[in-house]
C-alpha cells in the first residue's frame, strides 16, 4: 500500500507555514527559477512581479486559514466539545520553545549523546510499564462471564470505524496513514473486514508493536507524557471494540463518573459541586472535600485485575478475550530524536492514545470505588440522594458530611486502590472544607498528612468557599494574558477587522467564558466584568460598526451576561444527564 501510494501520489512537500498552500508552494519554486534570470531587466521585472504574487497570496491564505480555525473552535464551543475546541486555541496561539536536547539520568546526570538519550528512555519506559507494585491476588479470584457475544464483524461496523479515523494523525511503526485507509476504496475495506473477522473468530490478534513518543520539554523523564502511536488499522479494530465494548461499559459504570461518557463534560461536574457547595453554604452545612490524584493512574492499571474485573462485570466473553490478548502480545519501545529503541513488554498500565484505554480505565475505576464504598454511609443527601464523590476519569472529589466520616472515606479508597495496584499520590491530595475554619483530624496517606487548602483547581475551575469569586477573578486576568499574547495579530494590516473580531471570540471569551454557566454573579462580580469589558480590543480587534462589545458576546455564546447563572433555569445551562446532573439539586 505505501509503494502504490509513493508511486501514484508522491510526497507532499513541508511548509514551512500551515496556511502555505500549494499554489503558494509552486510560485516559490518559478521565484527560485526567475531568480537565476534576475541579471536581465525582463527577469527582474518577473522576479518582482511573482515575488509580488506570493505576498498577496500569502495574506489571503493566512486570512483563510484563520477564519476556517475560528469556525472550528466556534462549532465546538457550540456543540460543547471543549477539548477540540481549546487545542484550536493552542495551536493559534502557541509560541515556539527552545527544544531541550539533554535529558537527565537516575543519578541526576545530564546526557546529551542520543544513544544515551534513547538508552536513559527505554530503561524509564520499561520501568514505569512493568511496575514492581502489585495488588491482593484475591481480586483476582471471580467467576467467568456467562455474557456470550460470538456473532461475526459486519461489514458496516468496519465502514463506520474507517470513516472515524482522523486525518492528519501521526501513522504507527508501519507508516501507514489514516488517508490512505480511507480512500483506499471497497477493495481495502473488504480487506480489513476479513483480517478483523479472523481476529475476533480466533481471539487471537497478530503480534503488534508501538512506538511511545513523549510530550513536553524537560530534562526529567517523570515529568513527560508518553503517547502511543498506533498504527491507523489497528484502530480500525479497536474502533470496533470500542463500539461493543461501550454499551455493556455505560450500564456498569455510575452516574457519579462523567469522564469519556458521551453527552457529559467537565461543565456538567463543576456545575454539579458548586451546588452542593452552595445549598450547604445557604443551609449552613458543613461540607468536606478530598480531592484524589492517583499516581501515573493510567500507567499503573494492572492487567490481570483489569480482566477480572471485566469478567466480574460479566462483559461480553470474546471481548474481554480479544482485549487481554491485545495487551499480551504487544511489544513497545520509544521513539526519541527520529530513532527506535529496543523492544519491550508490558504488564501494567493501558495505553496513553488507544481508543479502548478512557473505557478501559473507567472500568478500572469502577471496581475500585465500588470496593472502597461498598460499606461506606455517606451524610450527604440532595433530593433524597446520597452523594459521596463526583468523578471525571481520575479526577476524583470525595464527598463527606463530617469530619470523621472524611477520614473514612479516605482510609476506605487509599486501601481499595492499593488491592488493586493503584497508589494514592500524598503530595498532590488535598483537602477543602466549606467552613473558614481547618479540618482538626488527622487524614494521611501513608503515614504522610495531607494539606488543607482554601481554594483548588477542579477540572481547570477554582472551587472555594468564597463562591465565584475567585474563579471570575483568576479568569479575568487569564483574558488580559491572552489579549496581551495576541498583540502581533491586533496589530497585522493583513488581517480584516471581521477576522480579528471573530479571533477575539475564538481566543479571548472562549477563555474567559469556560465554565461560565455555574457562576453566580454578585454585584461586585458584574462590575469587574464591565471594566474587563471595557479593556476589549475595540481598536486591536475591532468592533462590528453599529454593536457593542456586549452584543457580540451574547451572540456567539449566547449568554445573557447579567444572569449568567443566577438561576439554573436562566441564562446558558449545562446540558441535562438522564438520572444525574443540573436537575439534581432541587
Amino acid at each position: 500500500m505505501t509503494e502504490t501510494a509513493n508511486e501514484v501520489l508522491g510526497k507532499s512537500q513541508r511548509k514551512s507555514k500551515p496556511w502555505v498552500t500549494d499554489f503558494i508552494l509552486e510560485l516559490c519554486d518559478k521565484r527560485r527559477n526567475q531568480k537565476k534570470k534576475k541579471n536581465t531587466p525582463e527577469g527582474r521585472a518577473e522576479y518582482r512581479k511573482t515575488n509580488k504574487d506570493i505576498r498577496r497570496e500569502m495574506k489571503y491564505a493566512k486570512q483563510r486559514w484563520i477564519t476556517k480555525q475560528c469556525t472550528d473552535i466556534e462549532e465546538n464551543l457550540a456543540f460543547n466539545n471543549t477539548k477540540k475546541a481549546f487545542q484550536l486555541v493552542k495551536d493559534l496561539t502557541k509560541e515556539k520553545q527552545a527544544k531541550v536536547n539533554s535529558i537527565k539520568d537516575k543519578r541526576g546526570n545530564s546526557l546529551t549523546e542520543e544513544k544515551e538519550i534513547l538508552k536513559r528512555w527505554t530503561e524509564y519506559c520499561s520501568e514505569l510499564y512493568t511496575h514492581h507494585s502489585r495488588g491482593d491476588p484475591s481480586v483476582l479470584n471471580v467467576e467467568e462471564p456467562t455474557n456470550e457475544d460470538d456473532y461475526p464483524i459486519l461489514r458496516d461496523e468496519v465502514v463506520a470505524a474507517v470513516d472515524s479515523l482522523r486525518s492528519g494523525k501521526s501513522a504507527g511503526v508501519d507508516n501507514i496513514p489514516s488517508e490512505l485507509l480511507k480512500h483506499g476504496g471497497e477493495s481495502t475495506i473488504d480487506m480489513l473486514t476479513i483480517i478483523c473477522n479472523k481476529i475476533w473468530q480466533i481471539r487471537r490478534v497478530a503480534k503488534t508493536m508501538d512506538a511511545i513518543a513523549y510530550h513536553c520539554n524537560s530534562q526529567l523523564c517523570q515529568n513527560y507524557r508518553t503517547i502511543s502511536l498506533i498504527s491507523h488499522a489497528s484502530k480500525v479494530m479497536l474502533r470496533i471494540i470500542l463500539d461493543r465494548l461501550k454499551p455493556q461499559a455505560e450500564s456498569i459504570i455510575a452516574e457519579e463518573q462523567a469522564g469519556f461518557r458521551k453527552g457529559r463534560s467537565t461543565i456538567e461536574q463543576i456545575f454539579n459541586l458548586r451546588l452542593l457547595c452552595e445549598k450547604h453554604l445557604q443551609h449552613q452545612r458543613e461540607l468536606y472535600h478530598v480531592f484524589i490524584d492517583f499516581k501515573k493512574a493510567f500507567d499503573r492499571v494492572w492487567h490481570e485485575a483489569l480482566w477480572a474485573t471485566m469478567k466480574k462485570f460479566n462483559m461480553g466473553k470474546k471481548l474481554t478475550h480479544t482485549i487481554q490478548q491485545l495487551y499480551a502480545i504487544t511489544s513497545s519501545a520509544v521513539f526519541a530524536q527520529g530513532s527506535i529503541g529496543e523492544w519491550f513488554h508490558t504488564s501494567v498500565g493501558v495505553r496513553q492514545g488507544c481508543l479502548l484505554s478512557p473505557t478501559l480505565f473507567n472500568i478500572f475505576l469502577e471496581r475500585i470505588m465500588s470496593n472502597a464504598l461498598e460499606d461506606h454511609v455517606g451524610t450527604v443527601n440532595i433530593g433524597g440522594r446520597t452523594i459521596t464523590n463526583l468523578r471525571f476519569a481520575d479526577d476524583i472529589d470525595g464527598i463527606a458530611g463530617e469530619e470523621n466520616e472524611l477520614s473514612r472515606l479516605v482510609n476506605q479508597l487509599d486501601r481499595a486502590s492499593t488491592k488493586f495496584g493503584m497508589e494514592i499520590s500524598a503530595e498532590k491530595t488535598k483537602l477543602m472544607t466549606n467552613e473558614h475554619g481547618s479540618i482538626t483530624t488527622n487524614i494521611s496517606v501513608h503515614g504522610q498528612n495531607l494539606q488543607m487548602v482554601q481554594q483548588f483547581k477542579y477540572l481547570g475551575a477554582i472551587i472555594s468557599d468564597q463562591g465565584s469569586k475567585p474563579e471570575v477573578l483568576a479568569r479575568a486576568a487569564q483574558t488580559m494574558t491572552a489579549l496581551s499574547k495576541l498583540k502581533s495579530i491586533w496589530k497585522d494590516k493583513n488581517i480584516s477587522v471581521k477576522c480579528k473580531v471573530r479571533l477575539l471570540r475564538a481566543l479571548v471569551l472562549s477563555i474567559f467564558l469556560y465554565a461560565c454557566e455555574t457562576w453566580t454573579l454578585t454585584a461586585e462580580l458584574q462590575r469587574r466584568l464591565q471594566t474587563l469589558e471595557m479593556s476589549s480590543p475595540g481598536d486591536r480587534g475591532g468592533k462590528e460598526e453599529g454593536r457593542t462589545d456586549e452584543e457580540v458576546e451574547r451572540q456567539h455564546q449566547g449568554v445573557d451576561k447579567e444572569n449568567i447563572r443566577g438561576d439554573p433555569g436562566l441564562g446558558a445551562r449545562p446540558r441535562q444527564v438522564e438520572g444525574f446532573g443540573p436537575q439534581l439539586i432541587s
